[in-house]
C-alpha cells in the first residue's frame, strides 16, 4: 500500500508533546540527484508499496534532504524516524526536523522539536540560537535575548552554529526592542527620554557586534554593522577604520554588500573631512577620493541591476550615489525606476520628491512626498520627518506659502532639532513677509520676518556649519533691512539706524555661510552667497564696503558665469563706482542670461548715459519703459537724456 501522509501527528507519553504539521503527501515529493543519494533513490525504487522500516535508511535520509534544503520532505523523512524508535533519543534527527520546520515558518511546531532536544542536552547552544531566531521571527524580542545570552552563557554544544552567531541575533533582537521603546517613548512626548533611549540601543547592538568580531576577527558583515552604528553614534574616525576593513577583508558578507560598506565609508569621509577638516591631510585629494568611490558605487549598482532590473532598493541606493555626484536627472531616472518596480516605496519616492524640488518641477514633487507619506513607510536610513520638510518645499515653489507652513510644522514636530526644516520654515515666512510687503501690510510683513529670523537662527544654532541656514538668514535680514528703510521712507517710523544694524547682521550671517562646509558641487551656491552678499554691502553706501562688494561679484562670476545675480549686482556697484564702461560690459552679461529684464535694460540706460552715449542710452530707457511704462527710475533718467541731448543740439 503507497504511504500518503497529508499530515502526521506525534505522540510520546513520557515527554507528554504532540505535533501536527501540514507537508506534501510523500508520493508527491521530488527528491532530486544532488539532495538525495543514487544509493537512497535505489532503495526507494526497490520498494513498490514503501513500507519501509529501515531507521538508519530514514534517520540518514532525514538529514540528507535537510541539508540540502528539501524541508518538507525532510519533515516527512525525519518524523519516519521518530515514529518507527520514538524511545531512541535521535538527537541530530530532532535537530533536522526543528530546522526544517523553523525554515519552513512553522515556529511552533519547530519551538516543540527544540524542547524537547533541550530536555534531553540542555548544553546544546544551537539548539537556543535556533530559538532565538524563532522568536525573532515572531517579533518576541525579550525571549529572542533570554535565549541567545543563554546559549552564550552555556557555551556547550554549537554544532553548525557558533558564539558569533548568537551574538548576531542578540544584537539584532536588542536593535528591535530598543526601536519599539523610543518609538513609544516619542508617542508618549518624551523626546529627551526617547533619544537617550536611543542611544543606548546604540551601543547596546554594537556591544554585541564588538563580542562577534572577537570570535570572526575578518567578518565584514559585522565590521560594516559596527561601521554604521558608529556612524549613529558620530564617532567617525573608529567607523572610518571598521569599514576600511570590511573592504579590506572582504570575506563573510552575509546580508551586507560590499556596497554598503562603502556607502557608509562615503558618509564617514564626508563627515570628517567637515566636521574637523585637520584630521584630513589633502582635502582636495580627499573629496576627488570620495567622488571616485561614489562613481565605483554607482557602478556597483549598474552590475547588480543589469542582473535583476526590478531591485528597487538598487535602484534607489544608486539614485542616492548620483544625487550626491550632483548628477541630479540620472539619480531622477533611478528613482523613478525604483517606483516603477514598487510604487509604495517610501524611501524612493520622498528622494524622488527631494530631487524633482531641485529640479524646480513642484506639482510632480508634491505628488511624490504625498505618495510617500502614504506608502510603505520604509524610510530606510532617512525618516518621515524628511518627507514633510520635501512637501513644504514643492508647496512653496507652487506659491502656496500657508500649506507649506503646515507641512514644515510637521516636520519639525516630528524632529525638533532637524535644521534643513527650520531653515524652510523661516524662508516660507519670508514669502509671507514679501507678499504682505507688497501689499503695504508692514506690520504682518515684519512679524513673518521676525519669525523667519527665529526659525533660521534655530538652524544655524543647530548645525553652525550649515551654510544654506546662514545663507537664508542672512536673505531675510537684507529683506528685513529693506522694509525697515521703506518703513522710514513712508514715515512708519523715525528710526535711522535700526536697518544699518540689520544690514550688518545680514553681511555677517553671509561671511558664516561662506565659512560653511561646501563640495565642488556647491559651486553655484556659493556663488550665489557671494552675489548676495555683495548687494547688502552696497546698501550699506559704505565706500570702503563697495570694494568688498566689488570683489564679491567678481567671485561669484568666476564661480558661476552664468549667475545673474553676479553680473546684475557687479553692474549695480561698478555704477556706485563710476567705473561705467566695466558696468556696461557686466550689465550686457547679464542681458545674455534674462533678455528683457527691466532692471538691466535700465542700468546699460545709465552705464551708457553716464559715457555720453546719449542716443543709446534713450533706446534703452525707452525698451525699458516699454516693458514697464511705471518704472520711475527708467522714466527718470530717459528726461535726463533728453535734456543733455537737446543741450548737445
Amino acid at each position: 500500500m503507497k504511504l500518503v501522509l497529508s499530515w502526521i501527528s506525534i505522540i510520546n507519553v513520557g515527554l507528554g508533546f504532540f505535533i501536527q504539521i501540514t507537508v506534501p503527501a510523500m508520493g508527491e515529493s521530488k527528491l532530486t540527484e544532488s539532495s538525495v543519494s543514487k544509493a537512497h533513490q535505489d532503495a526507494v525504487s526497490q520498494l513498490p508499496d514503501f513500507d519501509y522500516n529501515d531507521v538508519e535508511f530514514w534517520q540518514e535520509l532525514c538529514t540528507t534532504l535537510e541539508q540540502g534544503q528539501q524541508y518538507s520532505e525532510a519533515v516527512t523523512a525525519c518524523q519516519r524516524v521518530i515514529e518507527l524508535k520514538p524511545k531512541r533519543k535521535n538527537l541530530e534527527t530532532w535537530m533536522s526536523l526543528g530546522n526544517s520546520l523553523q525554515q519552513l515558518k512553522q515556529y511552533p511546531q519547530a519551538l516543540v522539536s527544540y524542547n524537547y532536544l533541550l530536555q534531553r542536552e540542555p548544553k546544546y547552544s544551537q539548539v537556543l540560537v535556533h530559538q532565538c531566531q524563532i522568536f525573532l521571527a515572531l517579533e518576541q524580542y525579550e525571549k529572542a535575548i533570554d535565549s541567545c545570552e543563554q546559549a552564550i552563557q552555556i557555551d556547550g554544544i554549537w554544532g553548525r552554529s557558533s558564539p558569533a552567531e548568537a551574538w548576531k541575533h542578540r544584537g539584532i533582537a536588542l536593535g528591535k526592542l530598543g526601536k519599539l521603546e523610543v518609538a513609544e517613548l516619542e508617542g508618549l512626548g518624551k523626546q529627551d527620554v526617547a533619544r537617550a533611549r536611543e542611544i543606548k540601543r546604540v551601543e547596546d547592538v554594537m556591544d554585541s557586534y564588538s563580542q562577534a568580531l572577537k570570535i570572526t576577527p575578518n567578518s565584514s558583515f559585522f565590521l560594516t554593522k559596527k561601521c554604521g552604528l558608529l556612524i549613529e553614534l558620530e564617532r567617525y574616525t573608529e567607523a572610518l577604520e571598521n569599514c576600511e576593513l570590511a573592504i579590506a577583508v572582504n570575506e563573510n558578507w552575509e546580508t551586507t554588500t560590499p556596497a554598503q560598506a562603502l556607502e557608509h565609508l562615503l558618509v564617514v569621509r564626508q563627515e570628517v573631512t567637515t566636521s574637523d577638516p585637520l584630521l584630513v591631510s589633502n582635502p582636495v585629494k580627499e573629496a576627488e577620493e570620495i567622488v571616485k568611490q561614489l562613481q565605483n558605487l554607482v557602478r556597483f549598482y549598474e552590475k547588480i541591476l543589469a542582473d535583476n532590473p526590478e531591485n528597487a532598493k538598487a535602484w534607489t541606493k544608486q539614485g542616492i550615489a548620483l544625487q550626491t555626484l550632483g548628477q541630479t536627472e540620472r539619480a531622477l531616472t533611478s528613482y523613478s525606476r525604483a517606483v516603477q518596480v514598487q510604487p509604495n516605496y517610501s524611501l524612493a519616492l520622498v528622494n524622488q520628491c527631494e530631487v524633482l524640488n531641485q529640479l524646480e518641477q513642484y506639482e510632480p514633487a508634491l505628488k511624490a512626498c504625498e505618495a510617500a507619506l502614504e506608502g510603505d513607510r520604509d524610510w530606510g536610513d532617512t525618516r518621515p520627518a524628511k518627507a514633510w520638510k520635501e512637501k513644504s518645499t514643492a508647496s512653496a515653489g507652487l506659491e502656496r506659502y500657508n500649506d507649506a507652513l503646515g507641512s514644515v510644522n510637521r516636520a519639525i514636530a516630528l524632529e525638533e532639532d532637524y535644521a534643513e526644516a527650520w531653515n524652510n520654515r523661516g524662508v516660507i515666512l519670508w514669502h509671507l513677509g514679501q507678499l504682505q510687503q507688497a501689499q503695504q501690510q508692514y506690520e504682518l510683513a515684519e512679524l513673518n520676518y521676525k519669525q523667519g529670523l527665529q526659525s533660521t537662527h534655530r538652524a544655524v544654532k543647530i548645525n553652525p556649519s550649515y551654510a544654506r541656514g546662514w545663507y537664508n538668514h542672512g536673505r531675510i535680514l537684507s529683506e528685513y533691512g529693506q522694509l525697515l528703510s521703506l518703513q522710514r521712507q513712508n514715515g512708519y517710523t523715525t528710526e535711522k539706524t535700526m536697518n544699518v544694524l540689520v544690514y550688518k547682521a545680514s553681511v555677517e550671517a553671509y561671511h558664516q555661510a561662506l565659512a560653511g562646509n561646501f563640495t565642488p558641487n556647491d559651486n553655484l551656491f556659493k556663488a550665489g552667497i557671494l552675489a548676495n552678499q555683495a548687494v547688502v554691502l552696497w546698501r550699506l553706501r559704505d565706500p570702503q564696503l563697495l570694494t568688498l562688494a566689488l570683489e564679491a561679484t567678481q567671485e561669484a562670476v568666476q564661480l558661476n558665469p552664468k549667475s545673474f545675480e553676479g553680473w546684475y549686482n557687479r553692474g549695480l556697484i561698478l555704477l556706485e563706482l563710476r567705473q561705467y564702461q566695466a558696468a556696461l560690459n557686466a550689465y550686457i552679461q547679464a542681458d545674455a542670461l534674462s533678455p528683457e529684464n527691466v532692471g538691466v535694460i535700465t542700468g546699460k540706460g545709465i552705464a551708457l548715459s553716464r559715457l555720453g552715449r546719449y542716443q543709446d542710452a534713450l533706446a534703452n530707457f525707452e525698451q525699458a519703459l516699454k516693458l514697464n511704462p511705471e518704472y520711475n527710475i527708467a522714466r527718470k533718467e530717459r528726461e535726463i537724456v533728453l535734456r543733455n541731448l537737446i543741450k548737445k543740439s
